[in-house]
């Protein structure tokens, strides 16, 4: 790409997200962004960095996912050093979330209704802990 266009190269702290390019190509200087070639990182950067990047050019008023506090239903674990969304189910009510039991499975991603936000420095999260939720869908608000 970097032969009919401009394209920068980044690494995103995000666990396991690989590496992104964004850039624009061709005479009209079209935006392009390309992806991880993994389908788990890609559908999170594509929600994460993506769809606010289209909804901003759109002239969207919210152009992030909303976020909610909730209790974490049971324990998890994050390797640390990088912010980690984890695929959860958040409850009905939208006062509790448990995180889906394989995370590496592509299957869950259409099981998933929602991202736990783990910080950076977190690499264990206790049940009980309140913890920020993206949700994903929006009949939870």
């Amino acid at each position: 790409m970097e032969k009919i266009g401009e394209i920068k190269t980044v690494e995103i702290s995000i666990e396991s997200s690989g590496r992104h390019n964004f850039g624009t190509i061709g005479p009209d200087k079209t935006p392009v962004v390309t992806l991880p070639g993994d389908p788990i990182a890609a559908y999170i950067s594509f929600e994460l960095l993506i769809r606010p990047m289209i909804r901003t050019m759109l002239g969207t008023a919210n152009i992030h996912r909303p976020s909610v506090k909730a209790k974490l239903e049971k324990a998890l674990t994050s390797s640390g050093g990088y912010r980690s969304y984890v695929r959860a189910i958040l409850s009905e009510d939208g006062k509790s979330v448990a995180p889906l039991s394989s995370q590496d499975e592509q299957a869950t991603l259409s099981d998933a209704n929602c991202f736990i936000a783990v910080p950076e420095g977190e690499t264990s999260l206790s049940a009980g802990a309140q913890v920020t939720v993206v949700v994903l869908e929006r009949r939870y608000l």
